[in-house]
């Protein structure tokens, strides 16, 4: 999909997306905030984190709310645009494909549910921009394996690849340090699923 796709009716409309309206509550964006926490001490990460996809900035905020330097990008003009004036600051609308940072320069990139917008070459180097610009990367992706997830209903959905088929991705790429998961699986530094 175009950027473009994702406007007013995408985020805030009917029909496009699985959103109604996209609101801290349409995402479980403390529970996300959470587990970066936990992978940032488990794995004793240091430098700012990168919200890949961060849409209106609700996982930015919640992170830099934990008093975690956080920044996002999302290639969504209306997303970024709409963010609130707190967080705006923080937003960039950049592409997935061309993170503008330099090599390195966060201790952890992460991106939910955004992989699978993507087609499998814009993957592919999505996965390696996040590797770039960051030492750690973390992706939740939605394979479409359980209904409740709603990959059907969101028509920017492009890529129903299983959980192996990404790690698999991940390994092809010689991308050590990318950790892939679904929402309700096991990370090795959480008690509990992603969700």
């Amino acid at each position: 999909m175009d950027a473009d796709f994702y406007d007013r009716d995408y985020y805030d409309g009917d029909g496009k997306s699985n959103y109604d309206e996209y609101t801290f509550e349409s995402s479980p964006f403390a529970n996300h905030a959470d587990a970066i926490a936990r992978m940032i001490e488990h794995y004793r990460l240091s430098g700012p984190v990168l919200d890949i996809g961060c849409a209106k900035g609700y996982l930015v905020y919640m992170l830099r709310q934990r008093g975690i330097e956080a920044y996002g990008v999302d290639w969504s003009e209306y997303a970024t645009a709409s963010a609130s004036a707190d967080v705006r600051p923080f937003l960039r609308c950049a592409s997935a494909l061309d993170l503008p940072y330099p090599d390195g320069y966060f201790g952890l990139a992460v991106s939910f549910d955004v992989l699978e917008h993507l087609d499998d070459c814009a993957a592919r180097r999505a996965l390696a921009e996040a590797a770039r610009v960051s030492r750690s990367q973390l992706h939740q992706v939605n394979t479409g394996r359980l209904a409740e997830w709603l990959y059907e209903t969101d028509s920017s959905h492009c890529l129903k690849y299983s959980l192996q088929e990404w790690t698999g991705m991940a390994a092809e790429l010689e991308l050590p340090n990318t950790t892939i998961c679904e929402p309700d699986r096991r990370l090795p530094f959480l008690d509990g699923a992603v969700r």
